[in-house]
């Protein structure tokens, strides 16, 4: 039997409101399921505190990196830039932070084989340059090796608006790496007949220090053999700071018998952001 025009008719009319229904359906399901967009949010100069990290000019790259990615730890999502000055003071930066970046991270690059003094002044002006190219007052200062000793001179002799809220201290030869100076497992001060001209010229300054900033002094003792640092000496720094701040720590990590056994150390960024934090 042929259907009539108007039976035709009635029938595109049904399928043409069930299609209708079907694509109203879709684009309901569509709109419900699409991502909304993030908003970035704005950090303010209070609300961002980076972390400026002061490492030993002679780790390599890969050194580098291994330390800074245990250091970043759980806060891998904020950003690491690069801070670079001259003998001369000339300033770079590389990187931008994004608004986002409440706790980024600032690694920055001295020049090396000048004086302690012209570092201090270097790091001061490296430093008030990075408050003002990414905004932020206040900040965490860690270092590791050598760069524990230019941070310890530094905040001897910044001001107290360039002094860091906590200040971490990683495996710093504070009395040197004399077996004759320093035991290799003794955690107490070192003898004031054993200490270095550079210990007991940080000793003499302590009384400069900002009383709160907030210190943490990591060393590592080696599991199965000697360690190139002794651990008297990376703890030395107590002589220095604890008689003077009000929150001082030390933490000693086990570490293999390397000059960079401390790096591969994987407690290290939750002892670091359990004190800052």
């Amino acid at each position: 039997m042929k259907a009539t025009t108007k039976q035709v008719l009635t029938g595109a009319a049904w399928l043409a409101i069930l299609l209708a229904m079907i694509g109203g359906i879709m684009l309901w399901q569509h709109q419900v399921h699409k991502a909304k967009p993030v908003t970035n949010v704005t950090v303010t100069s209070t609300e961002r505190i980076p972390m400026v990290l002061l490492l030993d000019n002679r780790l390599t790259h890969n050194q580098v990196q291994q330390l800074t990615t245990n250091i970043q730890n759980s806060s891998a999502t904020q950003t690491l830039v690069t801070a670079k000055i001259t003998a001369t003071g000339a300033v770079t930066f590389k990187g931008q932070l994004l608004n986002s970046d409440n706790r980024p991270y600032i690694q920055v690059q001295l020049p090396q084989n000048v004086s302690s003094t012209l570092q201090t002044q270097l790091l001061k002006q490296l430093l008030t340059a990075a408050q003002q190219q990414f905004k932020f007052r206040q900040f965490n200062l860690v270092s590791y090796g050598r760069g524990g000793i230019i941070a310890t001179n530094y905040v001897a002799h910044t001001t107290t608006s360039l002094s860091p809220q906590h200040l971490v201290l990683m495996a710093t030869p504070f009395n040197g790496t004399s077996r004759k100076n320093n035991s290799r497992r003794k955690t107490t001060p070192v003898a004031t007949k054993s200490q270095t001209t550079t210990l007991a010229k940080m000793i003499a300054q302590r009384h400069t220090i900002d009383t709160k900033i907030q210190v943490l002094i990591i060393a590592g003792k080696a599991i199965k053999a000697d360690q190139p640092l002794p651990l008297q000496s990376a703890l030395a720094g107590q002589s220095i700071f604890k008689p003077v701040v009000k929150v001082y720590r030390q933490k000693v990590l086990r570490s293999w018998p390397t000059q960079s056994g401390l790096l591969n150390n994987h407690q290290i960024g939750n002892t670091i952001q359990t004190f800052i934090n």
